[in-house]
């Protein structure tokens, strides 16, 4: 049996946790599985390299943000025992190169700025894969370092690069083919086809964990992480809710776009077409059997499988007399959005055409607002639309699950459960295949909203 596993930054924070993660890969590899293990930067190493990337971008770096990446790795080498040099300082003083070559240009958020700062971004992973392959060779297993940037082809569309499947896997299955040794893979990282460093989007390891496991047609995919799998809701809204011991592809698909971070959105795609599963297990308690996602599913009665939910979200509503029964409307509102490259994760239109209306990030509002006054210019003028609507401070709320689909009622029940609560909901929207209920209330709602139906769907039985 061929496994992928994956483990992320907050399974390796520090000496203690990447002993426990060694103790997972030798239980893996005393099992006599084939295996492979991608890891992401130590936690919070990656949000610092962030950091440093805006300072530097504003003109307001200094070496102590460095220095205290430097000293985090310094502990963890020395809490497991490791020589201390471990060619860090070489790393380091690269990195500190970097970095000083760029201060006085001040590049602001340039094309050339972001193709830099992936490269920032990527000494998170070689930094912590070189930790894990050497402690792993200290404790006698015969492991070695993959930097993916070698085998994943991306775009250059730098910070959410898109990654050319058919060319990376040849690429990994070349490289693979005859190497004996245990690799300890980048998540994260890819390149363009010229050689520049690029990045998947961030919580990309999961992305990184996916391709390799597509490329290498492994049985399973194991994504180790800090919670017991999937669950039913946010656990900061819902006091102990439950893991989800089964998820199809679309289930967790739907599920994460709408704001479950456990798992990243793309790591779905290749093992839905290699039809491998994904199993989400806790690292700190592997004898527990977490969420497995697959292509079906034993429904087992339920109705939905989970709530998530995304706040501070704005929502833009376009209306007129103008719009009803007037042909690429819609086409040209979505055009000109996408063209400024503003992403839309909401979209509400009544029946008569009259209105309407999407929920975007607020950082884009404004740029939003002006493209749609800009390209709906004359009937804005001639009053065929009215003036562009936006309401801030909303969130939005997604009741997943394949067994509304068979459940006759259940928008019903959803929307009786937020009107017994007495809250107001903006927008609502359905998928053709009912799997994905979507609603936006106000920021100040949604914890309400999503304990109530959290009561009603998972903690009562549907009649």
């Amino acid at each position: 049996m061929k496994k992928i596993l994956k483990f992320g930054g907050s399974s390796i924070a520090n000496g203690e946790r990447i002993k426990n993660v060694v103790s997972i890969i030798e239980n893996a590899l005393n099992s006599t599985h084939e295996i492979y293990v991608v890891i992401s930067a130590l936690q919070g190493v990656t949000d610092a390299l962030i950091k440093i990337g805006i300072e530097v971008r504003d003109g307001r770096y200094t070496e102590t943000s460095l220095q205290s990446i430097l000293d985090t790795h310094a502990d963890v080498i020395m809490q497991l025992g490791l020589d201390t040099d471990m060619d860090l300082g070489t790393i380091f003083k690269q990195l500190s190169s970097e970095l000083a070559k760029h201060i006085p240009r001040c590049p602001g958020a340039s094309v050339d700025f972001n193709m830099w700062n992936d490269e920032l971004l990527s000494f998170g992973e070689l930094l912590s894969v070189r930790i894990l392959s050497a402690f792993l060779r200290s404790k006698q297993i015969d492991a070695e370092l993959l930097d993916a940037r070698k085998v994943v082809i991306t775009d250059s569309n730098y910070g959410n690069a898109y990654v050319h499947y058919q060319k990376s896997y040849d690429r990994i299955r070349s490289y693979i083919m005859n190497r004996s040794r245990l690799q300890i893979i980048t998540g994260f990282l890819g390149a363009n086809e010229y050689g520049k460093g690029t990045t998947l989007g961030r919580s990309g390891s999961d992305y990184s964990a996916s391709i390799f496991g597509a490329a290498l047609n492994v049985d399973e995919i194991e994504i180790w992480t800090d919670v017991d799998g999937i669950l039913t809701a946010n656990p900061k809204f819902v006091t102990g809710p439950s893991s989800i011991s089964e998820l199809t592809y679309e289930e967790a698909m739907e599920l994460a776009h709408a704001g479950a971070t456990v798992i990243f959105p793309p790591t779905m795609i290749p093992a839905l077409y290699k039809h491998i599963p994904i199993v989400v297990k806790n690292v700190f308690r592997p004898e527990l059997p977490g969420t497995r996602i697959s292509e079906d599913r034993s429904l087992q009665g339920d109705i939905a499988v989970g709530l998530s939910s995304v706040s501070h979200v704005s929502l833009i509503r376009m209306q007129g007399a103008g719009m009803v029964g007037v042909k690429g409307i819609n086409a040209r509102l979505f055009t000109c959005l996408a063209d400024k490259g503003i992403s839309v994760m909401l979209v509400s239109q009544a029946f008569s055409e009259h209105s309407t209306c999407f929920a975007l990030k607020p950082e884009e509002t404004d740029l939003a607002q002006m493209v749609i006054d800009d390209e709906f210019a004359e009937e804005l003028k001639a009053k065929y639309i009215d003036s562009i609507l936006v309401k801030h401070d909303l969130s939005l709320v997604a009741v997943v699950g394949e067994g509304m689909q068979t459940t006759p009622g259940i928008a019903g029940v959803i929307f009786e459960v937020l009107g017994r609560e007495r809250i107001n909901v903006e927008a609502i929207a359905q998928g053709s295949t009912m799997r994905n209920i979507s609603f936006i209330v106000g920021d100040m709602d949604v914890k309400r909203a999503i304990q109530a139906l959290h009561r009603r769907l998972f903690e009562t039985v549907y009649r």
